[in-house]
């Protein structure tokens, strides 16, 4: 079930991820606000990933409550829904990185605004001294 679109999404986070491993030590302002800009570009393309992904996951529980309703209507809710959940493992997993691969973006936004405004300051004192 929507095996070839999780696979698709797992190629987006593998790119996003490869970006967030890179080593990145520059300090210049200008580069990192071009970083700062590729790293909102990730972002919008890893919350909309994400939305899709959660998209397949509920489509692919629907499926999963239909097919096996006679048996999950004898178990408790808690051990239906872990059965639903352990069948939905591929697309549970894809959300689960894009999630985390997209809070990373966030905090690594915020690391590199903070970096900017050092390397602005730096700058300023550099030209006024101390």
């Amino acid at each position: 079930m929507y095996t070839e679109e999780l696979e698709k999404l797992k190629i987006v986070s593998q790119k996003i991820q490869d970006f967030l491993e890179e080593d990145f030590e520059d300090t210049d302002a200008n580069i990192l606000v071009a970083r700062l800009t590729n790293i909102n570009v990730y972002l919008a393309i890893s919350g909309k990933a994400l939305a899709d992904a959660k998209e397949i996951q509920d489509k692919q529980a629907k499926i999963i409550f239909a097919e096996e309703l006679k048996s999950i209507s004898k178990m408790p809710a808690t051990i239906a829904s872990k059965f639903i959940t352990s069948q939905n493992a591929d697309a549970n997993y894809v959300v689960n990185w894009l999630d985390r691969l997209n809070r990373g973006l966030v905090h690594i936004g915020d690391n590199t605004r903070t970096q900017i405004s050092f390397a602005k300051e730096e700058l300023r004192l550099t030209k006024q001294g101390y």
